[in-house]
């Protein structure tokens, strides 16, 4: 099945499902399994990118959605920015959209979370400037009624979108060609927020680096605290210094339990913002808090080893 298929499937099915008991339904498997699957495979399968798709959470959802998520930015739909399908609640159409996660916003706004979400979406946009020639900016319409909760906080909370009528789902190479663009537009906003914060704070191995490079070592840092992949390198990879071999559990005793960090191999002029590899035994090292900071200043970012040969056992 195509994407195409998979979308028309889905706004045609969806309002029959509604009707029928949720649990183990075929139309919310359809929606949360194989419709993520048609979109990663546009993506490429690339470890940067979840998708997930959800017709909600022990009922049927009034405006279910399909999500492309940067690890980066966030790995949860209740926060950050991403991009998402939105059906409209009367199934007439499908938005494509640079959307906002609600639900932090709403617990920490309340009902101010409508204007909190706007004056974002605003900021974004001003972020974006001419990167959104074509899209619809702003608030869009799902037809939300009062029984919907979190549609008219994704109403206002787009940033930029296209909308698809049901009547008129493009062809698949439209289709791929318009996720492809707007993922690109997400990545500009990405890089943007890079430039945004600690601009005034360079770290002691960013200074004097040409923006270019500046950017691709914030990258790489933000792909190191990246939480849940960070954690999973240190359960698969242990807690002690590949550089220097130090233990900080057998130096410190139960404070430094578990404790240890991880590194990103990929050599930082790969870093394109494209395919960016995140396996955890691969893609990774664990270093002490002093290789680790040592090593970005070195050389030898990429390569642990020769690192550890002229810095550790030469000194040794």
């Amino acid at each position: 099945m195509s994407l195409n298929a998979a979308l028309k499937l889905l706004i045609e099915e969806y309002p029959k499902a509604a009707l029928l008991p949720f649990k183990g339904n075929e139309v919310a498997e359809f929606i949360r399994k194989e419709i993520p699957e048609y979109v990663s495979e546009i993506t490429g399968k690339n470890d940067r990118y979840l998708v997930e798709g959800s017709p909600g959470k022990g009922n049927w959802a009034y405006v279910p959605w399909v999500a492309v998520l940067d690890r980066f930015i966030t790995e949860t739909v209740q926060d950050g920015y991403y991009v998402v399908y939105l059906v409209k609640e009367d199934f007439s159409g499908i938005y494509l959209s640079l959307n906002q996660g609600v639900t932090t916003v709403q617990n920490q706004y309340g009902s101010g979370a409508k204007d909190a979400l706007r004056v974002r979406a605003s900021d974004y946009l001003a972020r974006l400037g001419n990167s959104v020639g074509g899209y619809i900016k702003g608030p869009i319409d799902l037809a939300v009624t009062q029984k919907s909760k979190l549609g008219p906080l994704y109403e206002v909370g787009s940033v930029c979108s296209l909308f698809y009528s049901a009547e008129n789902i493009p062809n698949d190479e439209v289709l791929k060609n318009d996720l492809l663009n707007i993922l690109d537009v997400y990545l500009i906003l990405t890089s943007k927020e890079n430039q945004l914060f600690n601009s005034n704070e360079l770290e002691d191995d960013e200074a004097g680096l040409e923006y270019e490079n500046l950017k691709k070592v914030r990258t790489h840092k933000r792909i190191e605290r990246n939480k849940k992949l960070a954690e999973k390198v240190k359960k698969l990879q242990g807690y002690t210094c590949e550089a220097c071999g130090f233990n900080f559990e057998k130096e410190y005793g139960e404070i430094g339990k578990g404790f240890i960090e991880a590194h990103h191999l990929t050599p930082i002029h790969k870093l394109e913002g494209d395919k960016v590899a995140l396996d955890p035994v691969k893609d990774f090292s664990v270093l002490c808090a002093n290789c680790h900071r040592m090593i970005h200043k070195s050389e030898f970012v990429s390569e642990v080893n020769e690192f550890r040969a002229k810095y550790i056992v030469k000194k040794s």
